[in-house]
Parts: structure tokens; sequence; C-alpha cells
């Protein structure tokens, strides 16, 4: 355990659902496995060492700094979905789910470059 109470990141601790990788991560991994089992790297995220890692890694950053511009259709998805409900194109709402689809995206890239930083 951390000094926070938080389980410690291990590959035992993620098997067991203690630990949630972060977004960067989890990209890399479903990128891995959609794409890199097809082209016989095996099969376990694990089984790969730092470098393979990184480069799945990068691509993962890449794949979520490209989403980072919403389109009219995700942000048509997310006023729809959004407890407020209802509007037109170009209203406060419209401009609020934007700036938190991009804070979200933000924090996503940014707490993946603080790990890697360590």
């Amino acid at each position: 355990m951390t000094d926070y109470g938080k389980p410690q990141d291990t590959p035992f601790a993620r098997k067991m659902g203690l630990v949630k990788p972060d977004m960067i991560e989890r990209v890399a991994m479903n990128m891995y496995h959609s794409t890199g089992v097809e082209f016989g790297l095996g099969s376990e995220w694990e089984d790969h060492g730092a470098e393979a890692k990184d480069e799945w890694r990068h691509l993962a950053r890449a794949a979520i700094a490209a989403m980072r511009d919403c389109t009219p259709e995700m942000l048509d998805a997310g006023s729809a979905a959004h407890p407020a409900g209802g509007y037109t194109r170009g209203t406060l709402l419209n401009d609020i789910i934007e700036c938190e689809w991009l804070a979200m995206c933000d924090a996503a890239l940014e707490c993946s470059t603080k790990q890697t930083e360590k």
C-alpha cells in the first residue's frame, strides 16, 4: 500500500482490478490487443519490454491528441447525454461540453506525461 492507502500499481494489482491504468496505458493496451496480436507480437501486454510498450504508449498519446478536437457529431452526442439535455448548436451548453471534453483529454495526456517522467 502507498502512503495514500491505495494499492501499489503492479501487474498483479491490475489483474485483480485493484488498480486501473491511466488512459494512455488503457489506449495503448487496447491498440496492442486489437492489432498487435494479429501481427504475431504475442498475446499478453505484460510479456513485452519497456521499449515496446513505450512505442504503443506513443501511438496512444497521438490517438488521444487527435481526438482532442471535437467533431459536431461528438458535441451532438455529448449534448444529448447531458443532464441539462436539449440544445441548439452554438449554445452555452455546447461550449461547456466542448470545454469539458478538452479538459478530460488534456488530463489524460498530462497524467501520462507525469508518469513517464518519473
